[in-house]
């Protein structure tokens, strides 16, 4: 609700401190350490800030659709991310059911999971995903 700093351009503030100014004065290994950590936590934390309601509306999008319902996506997005965390519950139940066992419906399923797998990681650590992850 609060006008500017936004909450991403806190976390980023705080996160730029920790790398540029206080690492480099950090003798102690542990507290390098820690300090590392913290830094890679808010770069987590501000990527999902800034894209969060986004990605969950397409994880929904996607998951409805390997579902085969025809639920809208919830406009609030409290109710966006239960309704995701269900779609994802639903999902782990019907693959356990054996829903997805034909060649097509198990390919279907593979690239669904595949494109929801590097979205996450776009956020989680984009960085392994560049050196690691060849786009289909």
């Amino acid at each position: 609700m609060n006008d500017r700093p936004t909450a991403a351009e806190l976390v980023e503030g705080v996160r730029r401190f920790l790398e540029a100014d206080l690492l480099p004065t950090l003798t102690d290994p542990r507290l390098r350490f820690q300090t590392l950590i913290a830094a890679n936590v808010l770069a987590i934390a501000g990527r999902e800030l800034s894209s969060e309601e986004d990605l969950l509306r397409e994880e929904h999008e996607l998951l409805t659709a390997i579902l085969a319902k025809t639920d809208p996506p919830p406009q609030r997005l409290a109710e966006l991310r239960e309704a995701v965390r269900e779609a994802n519950r639903q999902l782990c139940e019907r693959i356990r059911g054996g829903d997805f066992e034909g060649a097509e419906r198990f390919r279907a399923l593979a690239a669904m999971l595949r494109r929801l797998v590097v979205r996450k990681l776009e956020v989680a650590n984009p960085r392994y995903l560049a050196g690691a992850v060849k786009p289909r």
